[in-house]
């Protein structure tokens, strides 16, 4: 069985590379690095005429199973089509001059058609997104993100959920008025009181409960536990039925008016990071110790986080295997962990860089390091990123755990694309500065746990002992892995962040 890094087979995979930039030498100028990176455009799309280029203004749309939440979507949009098995895919919907959908699956670095007509037999690698375009008026100012319905709503799902609505508009949660929020919603709903700037509540299918006027009390009552702003947040009940549709033009009005304060907020912070004057610089030689402690603490603190991170995934794991519906189901569960610890771990990677920055250029700027200056050094750091690459090694890097239980990598900005829910536009900023972690599984690791059918047999299920090993086995490769994903990005940044400071410091002035 072998381990370790494998270049995955590029089958199918025609998206290629634009050049890479050359390393800038030491005396290089930060101002006459490259705007952009090797792509321009973070994401790959298909070429079709109908796709717009993603927007932040996503709002994401969340709730328990069968709480009505695509039908709400549907309507919001005005999409009478049939509805989209997805799966535990996340369905995001933009603005497109005819409707298609494209399914986004890890180990391909572009889009395939949804659904695909293929004569393929047997389970294959569900996709993370599925995006569907739709003319709709609503779409060319927010984008809708529907959560994976399958199955209760988990600490993983949660999480992700969070992080989506965090980088995007808000959340929208949707809640039966049949049945009272769950203890793992207001838990959710705590969290995102926390993060979130604009959270709305939605109560669907009042028009088969009479007494849902009494059921949104009950709700209103077990938020307003939680914080003023869960007890103050907006409610919006509405009936789904073709027939008596209500409610659903209010909610329309919410959702554009988020998109509205987002723009205002968006021209106010551009007007004052592009009104900053010059900074000086003071006299400190000992920056460079600064910023390598810096660095080589969060790098530390980070890679033990994911170690620890692994052995609580690979307990719950064990745990899917003992009970519920073991082996077959082992790949999802796994897989969504995965996807959990890699926003969890992109989320601290920014983090991280805010600090470093704000700690370091704070001792050695003149001025406070304030939210404009933190972002003239991020952008004028990510550029340095770009620049700074070596020769023939891509920046963006998505991991996929094999059927021997190793890790493969597969590079371009549409692979690690691929393992993205949501498929926004990274915000710009302070902290968005190295490129996002990104690890699943591939197809194969899919098919193999799954029951084997013999002709006139009954199915034949794996042994669970070999599900252990293998888990356990790709475990410690990711640890592995993900330890050299987090040492080259925190060497990244401090080489980014070393140009910068040298120069200021040389020149006696701020040139980002």
């Amino acid at each position: 069985m072998g381990f370790g890094v494998m270049q995955a087979p590029l089958i199918d995979l025609t998206l290629t590379s634009a050049p890479g930039f050359g390393v800038p030498t030491n005396g290089g100028s930060v101002a006459a690095m490259p705007a952009g990176g090797v792509y321009g455009s973070r994401n790959y799309r298909p070429t079709s005429a109908a796709w717009q280029p993603p927007q932040r203004s996503c709002a994401i749309v969340a709730g328990t199973a069968r709480s009505g939440k695509t039908a709400l979507v549907n309507a919001l949009i005005r999409r009478s089509a049939e509805p989209i098995e997805a799966g535990d895919a996340w369905l995001v919907f933009r603005h497109g001059d005819r409707s298609e959908a494209w399914a986004y699956v890890p180990g391909h670095r572009e889009p395939r058609p949804f659904p695909e007509r293929s004569s393929a037999k047997g389970p294959v690698r569900p996709a993370r997104r599925i995006e569907v375009a739709h003319p709709s008026p609503l779409l060319k100012r927010v984008a809708l993100i529907d959560t994976p319905g399958r199955g209760e709503l988990d600490p993983a799902a949660a999480e992700i959920s969070l992080d989506a609505a965090f980088d995007g508009l808000g959340l929208l949660f949707v809640v039966d008025a049949a049945a009272p929020l769950a203890r793992a919603d207001l838990d959710l709903l705590g969290a995102a009181a926390d993060r979130l700037e604009r959270i709305a509540f939605v109560l669907t299918r009042i028009d088969q409960h009479d007494e849902w006027p009494e059921m949104l009390a009950a709700n209103r009552a077990l938020l307003a536990s939680r914080g003023s702003k869960l007890a103050t947040a907006p409610w919006f009940p509405v009936s789904l039925d073709p027939a008596s549709v209500f409610g659903v033009a209010e909610l329309r009005h919410q959702l554009e008016a988020w998109a509205d304060e987002q723009s205002a907020a968006a021209e106010a912070t551009a007007a004052r990071t592009g009104g900053v004057a010059a900074v000086t610089v003071s006299a400190d030689d000992g920056w460079p110790e600064h910023l390598d402690r810096e660095i080589r603490a969060r790098r530390l603190a980070a890679i033990e986080r994911v170690s620890i991170d692994l052995a609580t995934i690979h307990v719950r794991c064990v745990q899917e295997l003992g009970s519920g519906k073991g082996c077959p189901e082992l790949p999802r569960v796994l897989d969504r962990q995965l996807h959990a610890l890699s926003v969890r771990s992109t989320r601290q990677l920014h983090a991280d860089t805010r600090e470093v920055i704000g700690t370091v250029f704070g001792a050695l700027l003149d001025a406070p390091a304030d939210e404009p200056v933190l972002a003239r050094v991020a952008a004028a750091a990510r550029r340095a990123v770009d620049s700074a690459r070596d020769e023939g090694r891509e920046r963006d890097r998505a991991l996929l755990v094999t059927t021997t239980s190793g890790v493969a990598a597969l590079t371009g900005a549409g692979a690690l694309d691929s393992l993205s829910a949501t498929g926004a536009a990274e915000p710009e900023g302070a902290g968005r500065v190295v490129s996002p972690l990104g690890i699943g599984l591939n197809a194969g690791s899919y098919a193999m746990w799954q029951a084997r059918h013999a002709p006139g047999g009954p199915p034949k299920l794996p042994d669970k002992k070999d599900c252990r090993r293998w888990l356990q086995h790709a475990l410690r490769e990711i640890e592995v892995e993900l330890g050299h994903e987090l040492s080259e990005r925190y060497a990244e940044l401090r080489q980014a962040l070393s140009i910068i400071a040298g120069d200021a410091v040389d020149h006696g002035v701020l040139l980002a």
